[in-house]
């Protein structure tokens, strides 16, 4: 949301940025750069009392298996919070007087809240935008009326390995997908409670404000992710947030050139700012070590939050707290990158073209882990391969040794970098499009409309299996009374 807003200020549009604050520690990372209008949302007392931050809940995550149903339970606070921040947002007379006496012509909405569409109606904003941070968030999806094709699209939080599903996997997806679909919708509808409670019982819910949004944008590059149907307001704008020219512009400081300039190969190793490295088990630390010594002529970089000390003696090891992570990647004595999987850190290792080991964590990172294997970009791991040290060993020598993954990777960057399209232009044209000539009703699929039987075609199903079946019932049926007529035993007089 925030690279959208700087890129409406940037291209001359009057940008608000409004962000409700759920956690206390990050109410400074707000991302905008160039817009400079930011209202700020503060957490109510109702909020306060919750002592819930996404430290608290991202603890677990080494030891869980996130993406199953019960490790979404996890999510359950941070769920709680988006309620309470909606009541707050609707109970705050005076913050909303100040968003009334702007004149926006468009609302744009990161839809994990419904709260903020809801928001937009009841400001009279007719022309509404969506802009998801992750490729196809499934409730939003269905919602919109595109179609869920779970026998090979890999549902958003389902750990499935890619898009070649045997029949376990399609099952696994499909439950996942509806599962989520399910849960999301009871969270809006929930969010919806607290707004009808304000602006009246007759207001519409998320089912009506989600596909009355004229444009969808999603965090997805066309090219890179797996293909699927959509409809036409889905409009990919995935790579906006890297900025290609003003990272290469960038400088290493003089630690991390000393650091690459150590060996021909470096490694950078980092799981993201959710998953903290010095949280993971220690057996799982203990084998990346004993990886790094069977590798002496690399040297790893390696993102590890604490200041405690456990690889002593390891020379081709550097321990760092924070890393220029895009500056590093683009730097060309960079060799590979052991990573997450977040979008995020997905999306900037293709862009600089870099072979990647993927050990996905929670949520997305299975989808987007899968995405670039089956380029041939990557190997992907599952957490608990850290506990096997041959599988480790194996991954980190593909890797880094069979350069097959260099040329697919630096094939991949080149053709994400030369879209027809920049994300950016499409950010742009399309808002600008909505705001002179939207809203665009009539765009939304009837298929919102349809009984579940009809909008899968069952009745015809039906009707077509009837016209061919009864002909041959109707046949069998005669046969049948034939023969037993035949075998009749004529009765002895």
């Amino acid at each position: 949301m925030a690279r959208i807003a700087d890129t409406l200020t940037e291209s001359g549009h009057n940008v608000t940025f409004f962000v409700p604050i759920f956690d206390d520690n990050r109410s400074n990372q707000l991302g905008v750069k160039l817009t400079k209008n930011v209202i700020k949302m503060e957490r109510s007392e109702e909020m306060k009392l919750d002592p819930v931050t996404m430290d608290n809940v991202t603890s677990s995550f080494w030891n869980i298996n996130v993406n199953s149903k019960e490790g979404h339970s996890l999510f359950d606070p941070v769920h709680k919070l988006t309620v309470q921040s909606c009541r707050s947002l609707f109970s705050n007379a005076e913050l909303l007087a100040t968003l009334r006496s702007h004149e926006y012509d468009v609302g744009i909405s990161e839809p994990m809240m419904t709260c903020s569409l809801a928001l937009f109606r009841h400001l009279g904003i007719q022309k509404t935008i969506l802009a998801s941070s992750c490729p196809n968030f499934d409730v939003v999806m269905a919602a919109m009326g595109e179609p869920a094709e779970t026998s090979y699209v890999p549902a958003i939080y389902s750990s499935v390995s890619g898009d070649r599903m045997d029949f376990a996997d399609r099952l696994e997806n499909y439950d996942m997908y509806h599962f989520m679909v399910k849960r999301y919708g009871q969270v809006f509808d929930d969010e919806a409670k607290v707004y009808r409670s304000f602006l009246g019982q007759d207001f519409p819910d998320w089912r009506e404000l989600i596909p009355d949004a004229s444009v969808h944008f999603t965090n997805s590059i066309s090219y890179l992710d797996f293909p699927r149907p959509s409809i036409q307001k889905t409009i990919d704008i995935g790579g906006i947030t890297v900025d290609v020219e003003q990272i290469e512009s960038q400088k290493l400081s003089n630690e991390f050139n000393a650091i690459l300039d150590k060996q021909e190969k470096t490694m950078f190793i980092s799981f993201g700012s959710m998953a903290k490295s010095f949280e993971m088990p220690q057996n799982y630390k203990e084998n990346l070590l004993e990886v790094f010594k069977s590798e002496p002529n690399v040297t790893f970089i390696w993102k590890y939050e604490s200041n405690v000390s456990f690889a002593e003696g390891l020379d081709n090891l550097e321990l760092v707290k924070w890393a220029p992570q895009t500056t590093l990647l683009n730097d060309k004595r960079m060799s590979a990158f052991l990573s997450h999987g977040g979008l995020g850190s997905t999306i900037e290792t293709v862009f600089f073209g870099k072979p990647t080991i993927m050990i996905p964590i929670f949520f997305d990172q299975f989808r987007n882990s899968h995405m670039l294997s089956r380029l041939g970009t990557s190997v992907t791991l599952l957490k608990t391969d850290l506990g096997n040290l041959d599988k480790l060993k194996s991954a980190f020598h593909k890797i880094l040794h069979n350069d097959s993954f260099r040329k697919n990777a630096g094939h991949v960057a080149d053709v994400v970098r030369n879209q027809p399209i920049k994300p950016k232009e499409l950010v742009v044209k399309y808002t600008e499009f909505v705001g002179n000539h939207g809203p665009f009703h009539h765009m939304t699929p009837y298929s919102l409309k349809m009984p579940w039987f009809q909008r899968h075609g069952y009745d015809v199903l039906l009707y077509k299996s009837t016209f061919y079946l009864l002909p041959s019932f109707l046949f069998l049926a005669s046969f049948r009374k034939f023969v037993f007529s035949r075998n009749e035993i004529p009765a002895s007089r």
